[in-house]
């Protein structure tokens, strides 16, 4: 059964960088860091960091690591669902039959379609996936 996990975490707004990356992230119970270009993207990165982390590690338990944040930076949960990360991740080929026209099928044959290839590309499109 998949389950969520929130870690705390500090981001502070650095307007010295000299990249793009002005949030800097840091994750206490993993004492790990990260950096975004904005706000939003320094939470997604964060949650990413912690996927992953939980890739290699087990994931500690959530808020058991003290941590002193100035009172300029921004202090939140960062959630994730380390089963769920992980299955995005997953590109292993699942096997699938399924029924089409016979015309559909002598004229992608003759093109020389990748028909697995094809309809992975029409489900992602259906889906609104990268």
């Amino acid at each position: 059964m998949s389950h969520s996990i929130a870690f705390p975490t500090v981001i502070s707004f650095d307007d010295q960088e000299k990249s793009d990356y002005k949030y800097l992230v840091y994750i206490p119970d993993l004492d790990g860091y990260t950096q975004g270009v904005s706000l939003a993207d320094a939470i997604v990165m964060a949650r990413d960091y912690i996927g992953t982390f939980s890739l290699d590690h087990p994931l500690p338990e959530a808020g058991q690591v003290s941590f002193k944040a100035e009172d300029s930076d921004v202090v939140t949960l960062v959630d994730i669902d380390p089963d769920r990360y992980r299955r995005e991740l997953d590109k292993t080929p699942v096997k699938k039959t399924l029924t089409i026209p016979s015309y559909l099928n002598d004229a992608g044959i003759n093109e020389g379609l990748n028909f697995s290839q094809t309809l992975a590309d029409a489900i992602r499109d259906k889906l609104h996936l990268a």
